[in-house]
C-alpha cells in the first residue's frame, strides 16, 4: 500500500522549495532517480513545455543550449536577470533532484551505476559556465573601451580660444579706420569733380553759343556786294574808286576780325575737354562705391564670422560631455548588469560543485548562503567618473560684447553712424548682410522710351506722371512688375513739378533694342530682388569660374588652388565669398555629419546669400576664394578675333566709350553683352579704343578698308 511522506526541502536562499512526494514500492523509486527520472521532473519546471516532445540525451542538450544562450552580448538588467533566474532554478531544482537521488542510491546501491550519467551533464554544464564567465570579462572590457574613448574625445575637434581672439576676415588686420578714411578721402573728391565738369560744360557751352553769333556774323561780312554808299552823283571816276576802295578796306578789316575772334572761340572750345572730366567723375564715383562695398562687405563678414565662430563653441564642448555622460551611464548600466550575471554563474559553479562532494547536502547549503563578491567585473572609466570634471573652455570676449569696432551695415543706424555724421553721401548698401528689397531699382543712362509704351491713368487717360522720384516708385511697386516696367525719367535729373517723371508700362519694353537718346535721357527700370546702379543699356547674366583655397589655422591661409568652381546665370558685379555653414539641405552637408562635423559644410554665396556651391567640412579647416573670373555673358565670351586694317565709320561707334586700355575697353564690351559687337583701335596703337556699336548688323561687307592699320576685334560667341 502506497503511504504519503513530505519533508522540508534543505535549499535555502532565495528559492526555497517543499518537496512533496508518495512513497512509491522499490522499483518506482528506483526509477525516480535514474537519469531518465530527473528529466521528468525538470519537465514539471517552467521547461516543461519546451523539453516534453524531446528525448532525455536531447533534454539535456537543451538546458545547455540555455546556458549558451544566456551569454552576454548587449546585457539589459531585464532580459540578464530574467536569464539568470531561470538558471538558477534550473540549478537548484537540479540540486533538489540530486539529493532525492543520493538518498535513493544509499538505500539501494544497485541504481549507483545509473547515477553516472548526471555526472557527464554535470562537466558539460561546467563548460559552459566558464565560457559564460570568459564572455561576462569581454563585456566589460568592451564598455570600458566605449567609455574610456568618449572620455578621451571630449574635447576633439572644438576649437580653442583665447580670451582676446577675434574672427577678421583673411588678409584683413581689423583697422576699420583705415578703410573709413580710404572711403572718405574718395568721397571728398567727387563735389569738386563734379563742380569742374558742370562748370566746363557750362563754359563750354557759352563758348559753343559764341561760336555761332560768330559764325553767323561771319557769314554776314563774307557777301561783297556793291554798296550804296559808293554811289556818286556826276562823273568823278576816281572819286568813286576811292570810296570802293575805303568800303572794301573797312569791310576786310571786320572780316578779319570777326574770322580771328570766331578762330579764338574755336580754340578755346577745343580746350574744354569736359568729357574727359565727365569720365574721371564717374570713375571715382564708381572707385568710391568700390572702396564703400569693401568697407561693409569687411564688416558684414566680421561680424557673420564672429557669430559663427561663437555660437558653436558651447555647442561643440557640451556635446562631447553629453557624448561622454551618455556612454558611462551605458558602460555603468552594462557593468551591474553583467555583476548580476557573473553573481548568478558563481552560484552555479558552487552548486555544481557540490554535486561531486561527499556532504552534498552540507556544501548545497554553504553555496546557498555565499555571497560572492563582484569587484572583478568592473569598468575604470565608470569608477572614475566621479573625479571627472566637465572640460572647461575660454569664451573670446567678443562673443559676449559683440563686434564694437563697426556696426553690422544691416543696422538701422549704420548708414548715420558711418556716412551722414561724417558728411558722406553714400550708395545703397550692397554687401552681402544688407537685406534685400522687395524691388529694385537699375537705372540705364542715355535711353530713349517712344510714347506708346507710357503707362496710362485710366481716371485721366493721360500718362502716368509724378513729380518725386519717391512717389513714382511707391506707385510702380503697388502695381508690381506684372503691370509696371519702371520710370521714365527725360532729364535724368530727378523728378519735379516743371519736369515730372512718366511710368512705363509692362510688358513690352527690351532693354537691349532701345534706342539711344538725344538728350541724356534715362530709364529706371524695377525687377523684383536685388539690384544694382549701372550707365549701360543693357542687363547682365555671367557664368564665372571660382577658384577657392583650403588652409587650416594652424599653418595659415593658402593661396593654392584647392577647388574650381562653375558657376551660373550670375550678375556680372556679383561678389562670392564663404559665409556660414549647413548641416542639413544639402548632401556634402550629411556626409559632414556622418563623419562627426556636427556643423556641416561650408557654403559659398552670392551677394544676396544664395548657396553657389560647397567648400569643406565646417571645423577647423577654412575656404577662401582665390579668383572669380567671368567665363561669359549673355552668350559673349571674353574673347575676341582679330580684324587688322579695317575700320567702321564713326556712326557705328558708340558715343562716350572711349578707353585707355584693351582692360577697360574689354569689361566695358563683356558687361554690355549683345548690345556691344567688338572694339575698335585707331591706327592700331593700342591706345584710345572705342566700342562699336551691336545695332548696326555689323558684316564682312561692313567694314572699310583703313590707310591708318586700324584694327577691329570682334567679340566671340560662347
Amino acid at each position: 500500500m502506497a503511504t504519503q511522506w513530505e519533508r522540508p526541502c534543505p535549499l535555502k536562499g532565495r528559492l526555497r522549495f517543499v518537496c512533496c512526494s508518495t512513497a512509491p514500492a522499490r522499483d518506482t523509486l528506483v526509477a525516480m532517480i535514474s537519469r531518465s527520472a530527473l528529466i521528468l521532473s525538470l519537465l514539471a519546471t517552467a521547461f516543461a513545455t519546451k523539453l516534453t516532445a524531446e528525448s532525455g540525451a536531447l533534454q539535456q542538450d537543451g538546458i545547455l543550449k540555455l546556458l549558451e544562450a544566456s551569454t552576454t552580448k548587449d546585457s539589459r538588467s531585464s532580459q540578464v536577470r530574467a536569464k539568470t533566474s531561470q538558471m538558477e532554478d534550473m540549478v537548484m531544482f537540479l540540486a533538489q533532484q540530486a539529493k532525492a537521488a543520493k538518498l535513493a542510491s544509499a538505500q539501494d546501491p544497485v541504481v549507483k551505476d545509473d547515477n553516472s550519467n548526471i555526472t557527464d551533464f554535470v562537466k558539460q554544464l561546467d563548460g559552459e559556465l566558464k565560457k559564460m564567465l570568459e564572455n561576462v570579462f569581454k563585456a566589460a572590457a568592451t564598455s570600458n573601451t566605449a567609455c574610456q574613448e568618449a572620455y578621451d574625445k571630449m574635447a576633439a575637434g572644438c576649437p580653442v580660444y583665447t580670451a582676446n581672439t577675434t574672427f577678421l576676415p583673411p588678409d584683413f588686420d581689423g583697422d576699420f579706420d583705415a578703410l573709413r578714411a580710404h572711403h572718405k578721402k574718395c568721397r571728398d573728391l567727387l563735389p569738386g569733380m563734379k563742380q569742374e565738369y558742370e562748370s566746363c560744360h557750362k563754359v563750354r557751352e557759352s563758348l559753343v553759343g559764341q561760336e555761332q553769333a560768330l559764325l553767323d556774323s561771319f557769314r554776314d561780312v563774307n557777301i561783297f556786294e556793291s554798296p550804296d554808299e559808293c554811289t556818286i552823283s556826276g562823273d568823278d571816276v576816281l572819286a568813286y574808286y576811292e570810296a570802293m576802295r575805303v568800303h572794301f578796306k573797312n569791310r576786310k578789316d571786320t572780316f578779319w576780325e570777326t574770322y580771328y575772334k570766331l578762330e579764338n572761340v574755336t580754340v578755346n572750345i577745343t580746350k574744354f575737354k569736359c568729357i574727359d572730366l565727365e569720365v574721371a567723375y564717374f570713375e571715382k564715383v564708381a572707385a568710391c562705391e568700390t572702396a564703400q562695398l569693401k568697407l561693409e562687405q569687411t564688416a558684414c563678414e566680421t561680424h557673420e564670422r564672429t557669430i559663427e565662430s561663437c555660437k558653436p563653441l558651447p555647442q561643440c564642448y557640451n556635446g562631447n560631455w553629453n557624448q561622454y555622460v551618455e556612454e558611462m551611464n551605458s558602460a555603468n548600466d552594462t557593468i551591474q548588469d553583467l555583476k548580476y550575471e557573473y553573481r548568478a554563474v558563481k552560484r552555479i559553479e558552487c552548486l555544481m560543485d557540490a554535486f561531486a562532494a561527499d556532504d552534498m547536502d552540507k556544501k548545497i547549503d554553504e553555496c546557498i548562503e555565499k555571497r560572492h563578491n563582484t569587484d572583478v567585473v568592473n569598468s575604470t572609466c565608470v569608477d572614475n567618473h566621479e573625479n571627472v570634471q566637465r572640460p572647461s573652455y575660454t569664451t573670446p570676449d567678443v562673443c559676449s560684447s559683440g563686434v564694437k569696432a563697426i556696426l553690422d551695415p544691416n543696422a538701422s543706424n549704420f548708414d548715420a553712424t558711418e556716412y551722414t555724421s561724417q558728411g558722406i553721401t553714400a550708395s545703397r548698401c550692397l554687401a552681402s548682410c544688407c537685406t534685400v528689397d522687395w524691388y529694385s531699382w537699375t537705372t540705364y543712362g542715355n535711353a530713349y522710351v517712344a510714347k506708346n509704351y507710357y503707362l496710362i491713368d485710366e481716371a485721366t487717360g493721360q500718362p502716368a506722371s509724378f513729380a518725386t522720384m519717391e512717389d513714382a516708385k511707391a506707385a510702380c511697386e503697388t502695381m508690381g512688375s506684372v503691370h509696371c516696367f519702371g520710370i521714365y525719367d527725360t532729364k535724368c535729373d530727378g523728378a519735379s513739378e516743371e519736369s515730372p517723371v512718366i511710368l512705363i508700362a509692362s510688358p513690352g519694353l527690351d532693354l537691349h533694342g532701345v534706342e539711344e537718346s538725344a538728350i541724356g535721357s534715362c530709364i529706371v527700370h524695377m525687377a523684383l530682388g536685388s539690384g544694382t546702379t549701372t550707365t549701360t543699356t543693357v542687363v547682365q547674366l555671367c557664368n564665372w569660374e571660382i577658384n577657392i583655397s583650403r588652409a587650416d589655422p594652424q599653418q595659415g591661409d593658402s593661396d593654392t588652388v584647392w577647388r574650381s568652381l562653375d558657376v551660373k546665370s550670375q550678375a556680372f558685379d556679383e561678389v562670392f565669398r564663404f559665409s556660414g555653414c549647413t548641416s542639413s539641405e544639402l548632401s556634402e552637408a550629411e556626409a559632414c555629419v556622418n563623419s562627426g562635423i556636427t556643423n556641416g559644410v561650408r557654403v559659398l554665396k552670392n551677394r544676396i546669400g544664395q548657396a553657389m556651391g560647397t567648400g569643406v567640412c565646417c571645423g577647423q579647416e577654412t575656404n577662401k576664394v582665390l579668383t572669380a573670373k567671368r567665363v561669359q555673358c549673355d552668350g559673349y565670351l571674353d574673347e575676341y578675333n582679330v580684324i587688322n586694317d579695317k575700320y567702321l565709320t564713326s556712326t557705328k561707334l558708340l558715343r562716350h566709350t572711349t578707353y585707355q586700355t584693351m582692360e577697360e575697353a574689354r569689361m566695358a564690351c563683356l558687361r554690355m553683352g549683345p548690345a556691344c559687337w567688338g572694339i575698335s583701335d585707331d591706327k592700331c596703337d593700342t591706345v584710345n579704343f572705342m566700342l562699336v556699336d551691336a545695332k548696326w548688323n555689323i558684316t564682312a561687307d561692313s567694314l572699310l578698308d583703313s590707310k591708318q592699320h586700324t584694327c577691329l576685334y570682334e567679340k566671340r560667341k560662347a
